[in-house]
C-alpha cells in the first residue's frame, strides 16, 4: 500500500540515515538499525548499492524467514577468516534482538492485528517491534523486538482486546521457522495483467482494480504499482490496504472458456 503520508523530505531523511549506518560501520563501529518494513527492506538494499555499500550489510529479522527486519552494517575487520558480512550481522542482531512470548487464555481467537494493537497501545515505536508470529491456534505468538523494549513488553503486556495474556521474554526455539497462515484463492483470469489479477484476488469489478492501481492504492512486491497493465507472475506478492496481502501461486492451465486458472493465497 503506497503511505500517501511519506514525503520528499521523509525519503531524503531515510536515505541519509541507511548511509550513515553504512558509514559508522566503515569507520569501525558496528550499527544495528532498527526494524524495516519488506518495503523499506528493498529500498534500503539499492541505497546501499548504489552508494557501493554492497558487501557490508545484511537484513537480520531473529529467525530464517523473517518478513521485518533490521539493517546491520558492520566493519572490515569483522569480516574476516572466511566469515561473511551475513554471518557477523547475525550475530550482531542476536544480541541486540530479543523476542516476547505471548499466551492469551485460550478462550479467544486473537489476530496479528489485535496484537499489533495492543502492543502499539503501550506507546511503543512499531520501528522497534519485528515479525508477530501468531500460533496456528491463534491464542498466543512470539513478538520479536529490540532486546531494550522486550522486558517492557513482557511486563506490560497483559490485555489484548477482552482477554488476559501472559507475556514473558523468551528466545524462539531452536531452528524456529515460520509458515505464515495462508486461505487458498482460485479464479479465473482473461490474462495475468495487474487490473485482472488484482480483480480476482480482491473481489472486485476490473475497472475498480483499475482505478485503486492508477492511483497508488496497490502494492507488488512491495512497491506501488501504477501500471495496471503490468504483468504479474508466480511468487508476487499483491497487497492493498484494505483488502490485506496475497500470493500467487500460479496458474493450472486453461478454462474451458479459454480463461487462465489462478491459483494464489491470502495471508491470514
Amino acid at each position: 500500500m503506497a503511505d500517501a503520508s511519506r514525503t520528499d523530505k521523509d525519503d531524503e531523511l531515510f536515505e541519509r540515515r541507511t548511509i550513515e549506518l553504512a558509514k559508522r560501520a566503515a569507520n569501525g563501529a558496528p550499527c544495528v538499525g532498527e526494524f524495516m518494513s519488506p518495503r523499506d527492506i528493498n529500498r534500503a538494499r539499492a541505497i546501499l548499492d548504489r552508494a557501493g555499500y554492497g558487501g557490508v550489510y545484511a537484513f537480520v529479522g531473529g529467525y530464517d524467514g523473517a518478513e521485518r527486519a533490521r539493517l546491520v552494517c558492520v566493519p572490515d575487520y569483522m569480516i574476516c577468516d572466511g566469515a561473511t558480512a551475513a554471518e557477523a550481522a547475525e550475530a550482531l542482531a542476536a544480541e541486540a534482538t530479543s523476542a516476547v512470548r505471548v499466551d492469551g487464555s485460550g478462550y479467544r481467537t486473537l489476530s496479528h492485528r489485535d496484537f499489533m494493537g495492543a502492543i502499539l497501545a503501550l506507546g511503543i515505536k512499531r520501528s522497534v517491534v519485528g515479525d508477530i508470529i501468531v500460533d496456528d491456534g491463534a491464542h498466543g505468538a512470539y513478538v520479536v523486538a529490540d532486546a531494550k523494549i522486550a522486558d517492557f513488553i513482557a511486563e506490560n503486556l497483559t490485555k489484548i482486546g477482552a482477554d488476559t495474556v501472559k507475556s514473558s521474554v523468551s528466545p524462539l526455539p531452536d531452528g524456529f521457522s515460520c509458515a505464515r497462515r495462508t486461505e487458498a484463492i482460485s479464479d479465473t483470469v482473461a490474462s495475468m495483467r495487474a487490473d485482472c489479477v488484482v480483480a480476482a484476488l480482491m473481489r472486485i469489478s476490473r475497472e475498480r482494480a483499475k482505478s485503486m492501481i492508477e492511483s497508488g492504492l496497490v502494492e507488488v512486491n512491495y512497491e506501488t504499482e501504477y501500471k495496471p497493465d503490468s504483468a504479474l507472475g508466480d511468487g508476487d506478492i499483491v497487497s492493498a490496504r484494505g483488502f490485506g496481502k496475497f500470493r500467487i501461486v500460479g496458474t493450472d492451465g486453461v478454462s474451458r472458456r479459454g480463461r487462465l486458472r489462478l491459483r494464489a493465497e491470502k495471508y491470514i
